[in-house]
Order: C-alpha cells, then structure tokens, then sequence
C-alpha cells in the first residue's frame, strides 16, 4: 500500500423512479408467462416420475443398487466361506467384492455398495448367530452387521476406485 499514493473517488447516480416502470399483472412482474392450464401429457411423460427425479437427486440407480446388492451377495456367499473367521470372513469377504467392483466399475457407487454391504452384513451376522440373536442380545449383533458391512463395501469400493485410478492415470 505504501506505492499507492492518491485514491480515486468515484460518485454514481443511483436514483430510478419505479413510478415509469410498466409492469404487466398476469405474469408476475418476471417477465414470465405463467399458463393457465395444467402440464400436458407430453411434460408429464418427459418429466419422469417422483423415483426418477429422487434417483437424480440422491444419485442412485436402481441398477447400480442391484448390481450392488449382487456384489455383496457374492462377497458374503462365497467369499465369507472361503475365510473361516465367522462374522469377520464375512466383512473380509464384502471387503474384497466391493474392492474388486470398484475397480471393474466405471463410475462411483459408494451410496449403493454401502446400502447393499450393509444389508448384506447385517442379514449374515443375524443368521451366522441365530441362536445367540434369538436368546440373547439380538440387537447389538445386527447393528455390528451392518456397520461393518458398510465400512467393509465403502472402503473396499474406495481402495479399488483408487487403484482404479492410479492404473488408469498417465505417468
């Protein structure tokens, strides 16, 4: 600041009569013609319905959630029985199925991998100790289920997503 030595002062003239402004009463004063009418069939059908436009807004298809749900379906089926550690070979195994979707899949999923891992589980931890959820403690077991089924989808979605990239990526 010590270079600058004047400052320049500028005055503008504000001042708008809205007195000589002709504003139109059937569109608002916007500029904008409202129709009278209800929307016509052809708007309607472009429109899409109420679960398109939530699917846009969320962003989650309801193809990405069932590719996501196979996913970990496989993860829990056959890859949690090839890990003989219970309830944690599960998640190992939603872990490297969402790992392996990730990097296979061209876009991010993590809202439907983590929907569907959490799910998926939750159902296997409630029916990997169905005798314990059914006398004891039911509640605690589902809800390590799906808490850890969803970091176990997020996170190996994430770490393939991002092997993904560093393959793909120019040196």
């Amino acid at each position: 600041m010590a270079e600058r030595d004047t400052q320049i002062d500028r005055e503008v003239d504000t001042d708008v009569d809205v007195s000589d402004v002709d504003l139109p009463d059937d569109d608002g004063g916007f500029g904008v013609d409202i129709p009278d009418e209800a929307l016509d069939e052809t708007t309607r059908e472009s429109s899409g319905g109420i679960r398109e436009r939530a699917s846009e807004r969320v962003g989650i298809s309801t193809r990405g959630l069932a590719v996501s749900a196979v996913v970990a379906l496989v993860g829990v089926l056959v890859l949690g029985s090839v890990f003989p550690f219970g309830m944690v070979g599960n998640l190992l195994g939603l872990f490297v199925a969402a790992f392996l979707y990730g990097t296979l899949a061209g876009d991010s999923h993590y809202l439907s991998i983590g929907l569907a891992s959490g799910a998926a589980g939750g159902i296997a931890s409630v029916l990997g100790n169905l005798t314990l959820t059914l006398l004891g403690p039911g509640i605690p077991i589902a809800a390590v289920g799906v808490v850890g089924g969803l970091f176990a989808g997020v996170l190996g979605h994430y770490f393939g997503r991002d092997l993904r990239d560093g393959l793909t990526r120019e040196v």
